[in-house]
C-alpha cells in the first residue's frame, strides 16, 4: 500500500483491509474483484492485481507460505521491484538490504553527488551503489539507517525545503558546503 502512496493516506485503508484479509491466504482465496474491491480508494490498482498473484504464488497449494526473506528472491515476486524488495527485506526481516526510493535518492544526491541527474540509468545506479556502500554491517542497524534515511528525506531534506540548519549530516553534505554545487 505504501507504494508511491504516503502513509497519512494509507492509514485509513491498512486496518480495514487486514480486517477482510488478515493473511496471503486469504488473499489468496478470495477473487481478484474482491481484493481491488477492498483496495478502492487507493489509486494504482495493479498493485492490489500484483497483491493478489503474489498471495496466490506464495500461499498453499502453489508456495510454502513463507514470504521469502532475501531481497534477490522476493524481486521474483509479482508486483515487487527493487525497492520494495530492499523495504520489506529489511523492515520485515531486518536483513541488511539497501533501498532507494524519492526520499532516499534526494538525501544520497544531495549529501553525495550533487551534479548527478537522478532520472538517468547513470544517477540511479549512482545513487543505489552508494546506498549499497552506506549500509551498516547488520540487519537491524541496518532497519534503522534505512528508516532514518527516509523520515531525513520526508522531514529535513525534502523536495521544496533543504532545512540545512537542522540536518544531522550537513557538515559532509556537498550540497551544504559548496555554492555552484546546486540542489
Amino acid at each position: 500500500m505504501l507504494q508511491q502512496t504516503q502513509v497519512s493516506r494509507v492509514l485509513g485503508f491498512y486496518d480495514r483491509f487486514l480486517s477482510r484479509f488478515p493473511t496471503l491466504e486469504t488473499v489468496a482465496r478470495a477473487r481478484p474483484a474482491q481484493v481491488r474491491e477492498a483496495w478502492r480508494g487507493l489509486g494504482y490498482y495493479a498493485r492490489a492485481r500484483n497483491l493478489h498473484r503474489l498471495a496466490r504464488e506464495v500461499a498453499p497449494p502453489n508456495g510454502t507460505g513463507v514470504m521469502p526473506d532475501d531481497p534477490e528472491a522476493l524481486r521474483r515476486l509479482p508486483g515487487i521491484g527493487r525497492y520494495t524488495a530492499g523495504a520489506v527485506a529489511s523492515f520485515a526481516f531486518e536483513r541488511r538490504a539497501a533501498l532507494v526510493d524519492t526520499n532516499v535518492a534526494r538525501v544520497l544526491r544531495r549529501v553525495f553527488a550533487p551534479r548527478v541527474n537522478p532520472r538517468s540509468t547513470k544517477g540511479q545506479r549512482l545513487l543505489w551503489d552508494l546506498a549499497e556502500a552506506l549500509l551498516p554491517r547488520t540487519g537491524r542497524t541496518t532497519w534503522t539507517h534505512n528508516q532514518a534515511l527516509m523520515e531525513l528525506g520526508a522531514l529535513v531534506c525534502t523536495s521544496r525545503t533543504m532545512n540545512c540548519g537542522a540536518c544531522p549530516v550537513r557538515r559532509h553534505c556537498l550540497t551544504a558546503k559548496g555554492p555552484g554545487l546546486g540542489a
